[in-house]
Parts: C-alpha cells; sequence; structure tokens
C-alpha cells in the first residue's frame, strides 16, 4: 500500500528518485501545486465556508471582500493557466504539467500519465479562456448585429476539479517512484492566515458594538 506524506516530506526526495529531468520537473511542479492549493484553500476559507463567515466579512468591509473575491478567484485561474499551458512560449520554455510526458523513459508510465495530462487540458479549459478573453486580454464587446459570446463560467467545482486532475498526475507519478503521495489538498494554515484574519474581524466588530451599546 502506498504511503502518504505531507507536501515537504515528498518535495525533499523526488529530485533524487526520479530519472533526470523528470525529478526537477516534479519538485518545481510540486512547489506551484502546493502554492495553488494555499491560495484556493485560503479562497474557501473566506468565501465558501458558511454564511456566517460570508456575513461577517460583509459587516466589516463589505466592497474591499467583494473586491478581493474577485480577485483571488483571478489569480487561481490564472496559475491553472501557467502550470497547464504549451511547454513554450514566444520561444521560451515554460514550467507545466504539458512537459511531463517527454521526460518519462519508462514507456508504461509514460502511456498512463498521458492521457491524465490531456484530462487536465480539457478541466482547465475554462480557466483558459477567462484567462484569454478576460484576464490577461480584454475581449472587444459585440457590436451592433454580432451575438455576444458569453464566457464560460467558473465555479467552485470547476477549480476543484481542474486541481483533482492535477493531483492525479503527480500522485501516480510519485507512487511510481517513490511508493508514496502527497495530500496536496490539505495543506496547513500558516501563523497569521485567514482564520488569524477572521477572529480579529470578529473581535474588532464585537469591540464596535459593545462600544455603541455603552453610548
Amino acid at each position: 500500500m502506498a504511503e502518504h506524506v505531507t507536501t515537504e516530506q515528498g518535495r525533499s526526495k523526488s529530485a533524487v528518485a526520479m530519472p533526470a529531468p523528470l525529478g526537477e520537473i516534479h519538485h518545481w511542479l510540486h512547489d506551484e501545486l502546493t502554492w495553488l492549493h494555499i491560495k484556493w484553500s485560503n479562497f474557501c476559507r473566506l468565501y465558501a465556508k458558511d454564511r456566517e463567515r460570508l456575513d461577517l466579512l460583509n459587516a466589516a468591509a463589505p466592497t474591499f471582500f467583494s473586491e478581493l473575491r474577485q480577485t483571488l478567484l483571478e489569480d487561481v485561474l490564472l496559475h491553472l493557466c501557467r502550470i497547464t499551458d504549451p511547454p513554450k512560449s514566444k520561444g521560451h520554455d515554460t514550467l507545466t504539467f504539458r512537459r511531463i510526458p517527454v521526460a518519462i523513459p519508462d514507456r508504461a508510465l509514460r502511456a498512463v500519465i498521458q492521457p491524465l495530462v490531456e484530462d487536465t487540458k480539457q478541466r482547465t479549459k475554462f480557466a483558459r479562456d477567462w484567462r484569454n478573453r478576460r484576464l490577461a486580454h480584454r475581449e472587444l464587446p459585440a457590436t451592433h448585429g454580432q451575438a455576444a459570446q458569453r464566457l464560460p463560467q467558473a465555479t467552485r467545482q470547476d477549480v476543484e476539479d481542474a486541481l483533482a486532475a492535477l493531483r492525479k498526475i503527480m500522485n501516480q507519478i510519485e507512487r511510481h517512484y517513490l511508493n508514496k503521495s502527497v495530500l496536496y489538498e490539505h495543506s496547513i494554515e500558516a501563523l497569521g492566515g485567514v482564520e488569524s484574519l477572521v477572529k480579529r474581524l470578529a473581535s474588532g466588530l464585537a469591540a464596535e458594538k459593545n462600544k455603541a451599546i455603552q453610548h
């Protein structure tokens, strides 16, 4: 049975245990995927936890937290695009999951990984549409007589499905070479993260309420 390890434990072994250049690519993508999961976790802790938390954010600074929500989501979409784009851009090599198959010398493993990489391209298509038409470029609005082409939705489930597909690739490689898999989705929040912010917001609002009552 494959062992599950934390991200830090897995990161230190891959470059040594895997053939070059796969080990280095896995090592770098490990960091990217870990960071992406942390950012997505922060978004979900703020905006997808429960109604009480949303009410707290709206009571504290509704405009700011509404703008922050869009900024965080767009950053996650751009990150998904970066690590699933083609392996070359404008003549420059890029760090992407699409670089993995050609770096695998084991033909049997490559045959398993290739369709998984193709799946991630489909799973992240929604993010790429957002990047190409709204985030990195601004699509010209439809003029008179033209039908507007609506952007696809970018739901939390879309992001979750894309992340799951990326984890599947990494875990398949990790089990093959390390007999371990990394729990990317279970990132541990650092001190001073979302929960610290929420605690201080709640404390500040409670203090304001008590002060108002006393007056």
